[in-house]
């Protein structure tokens, strides 16, 4: 049997007039039900977003996908345009159900209508995530293997907010069994203590955890960068506006750097962080007068690039992150980093490609700026070349093959 062909159109979903096509498991190539908070055409949530639009654009020659999602995107009240809510649509190369609401009896609809081979989850507490285990649980999915990332959720910086909820999770759903026998996708070596340490399930087989990298993209950046001059720098936090974040630490060093630092702030404000955001505007309006600092709002992932690229460095003093798809996009286009060390990216410095601080040495931080101020354009090329090499390890094509690999080895099990 012939496999399905789609339209590609990765801006304007378009809805489907009549049901799902029918399965193609003939001809050999299996179903992937994806779970993900946010998909496109969204784009606020960034890293997971572009996460899955990659996997699907690059492996969809090998595997069928099929998305279950929200209606809208992080902060919006409306759905997105031309979205149908609770209908499937075609969204590039593939089907995906936009849902208005999150509950079990849309998930049963979708593995019902969907047949997948095997599912795919994007976070351990989201509310897709819990419907899928619980509806396991029950019996509803079978055999159906599942593949959970839970996208930095264990590290202890993240289990810090909001823990005895967390706690009361985990500890509830592994006396239940609910995540016994998950694969387990993971972004980095670290997230592998993480993991056993957070121990979400009864028992977890070494044999079911993998690290597999996220899939980036785009190339790396030839094209002209800002001139450096000594005595300025142009910073850019392109980033959810949320405590994990930690924009108001880098606030806090930019108060007590010399030199002319320009700033640009651009993200949405996290659901729950408001009260962060508010702390953050106060600093903002009492920086002193070299820091010339902006708030932009949420980016579009087509303008991320050439944004990066008009600025000197990418700044993040994140207090986790799994993968930080952020600085990995700022790296593969050219754009050193200042980060702190709380990401799988601490050998920048070692390769002149940016600077990895400990959150603990807040010196070490207006230093690294300082320096940055400081720096000529001689001393800039020299970073922007480190970059490029430090960048040549995120293959796109290598990335695709370890998610296809971690597939077809839930599958096989």
């Amino acid at each position: 049997m012939p496999t399905t062909t789609f339209a590609v159109d990765l801006t304007r979903p378009i809805p489907l007039q009549a049901a799902l096509p029918s399965s193609n498991h003939a001809g050999g190539r299996k179903r992937v039900l994806v779970c993900v908070p946010r998909y496109l055409p969204g784009y606020k949530s960034g890293g997971p977003t572009r996460a899955i639009a990659n996997m699907v654009d690059l492996l969809s020659d090998e595997f069928d996908f099929y998305i279950v999602t929200r209606d809208r995107d992080v902060t919006d009240a409306k759905p997105y345009e031309n979205v149908v809510p609770n209908q499937w649509h075609r969204m590039g190369k593939a089907f995906v159900l936009y849902c208005s609401s999150v509950n079990m009896a849309k998930l049963f609809r979708a593995l019902r209508e969907a047949k997948p081979d095997v599912i795919s989850l994007n976070s351990f507490q989201d509310h897709l995530t819990r419907a899928i285990m619980m509806l396991r649980r029950m019996g509803a999915v079978g055999k159906t293997p599942v593949v959970l990332a839970p996208r930095g959720e264990f590290s202890p910086e993240a289990l810090r907010i909001k823990p005895f909820k967390k706690s009361l999770y985990r500890s509830t759903t592994k006396l239940l069994h609910v995540h016994d026998n998950v694969h387990w996708m993971l972004s980095s070596e670290r997230e592998i203590g993480q993991l056993f340490a957070a121990a979400p399930a009864g028992h977890i087989h070494p044999s079911h955890v993998r690290v597999v990298r996220e899939i980036c993209t785009v190339d790396p950046a030839c094209n002209p960068r800002p001139a450096k001059a000594p005595g300025s720098v142009k910073l850019i936090f392109m980033a959810r506006i949320s405590a994990m974040k930690n924009l108001a630490f880098l606030l806090d060093v930019l108060t007590e750097v010399r030199g002319h630092v320009e700033l640009n702030i651009h993200g949405p404000v996290a659901h729950g962080d408001e009260r962060y955001w508010n702390a953050c505007k106060t600093r903002l309006e009492r920086l002193p007068s070299n820091i010339d600092a902006a708030y932009h709002g949420p980016i579009a992932h087509e303008a991320v690039s050439e944004e990066l690229r008009e600025h000197h460095f990418f700044v993040l003093p994140t207090r986790g992150e799994n993968f930080c798809h952020a600085a990995v996009e700022s790296l593969i286009n050219g754009t050193p980093v200042i980060l702190s060390d709380e990401t799988p990216w601490t050998g920048v410095q070692q390769s002149d490609a940016g600077f990895s601080i400990p959150l603990r040495h807040k010196l070490e931080w207006i230093e690294a700026i300082e320096a940055s101020v400081a720096m000529g354009q001689r001393e800039y090329d020299r970073m922007l070349l480190g970059t490029r090499q430090y960048a040549g390890q995120f293959t796109a094509q290598d990335s695709a093959r370890q998610h296809a690999e971690m597939l077809e080895s839930a599958l096989a099990s």
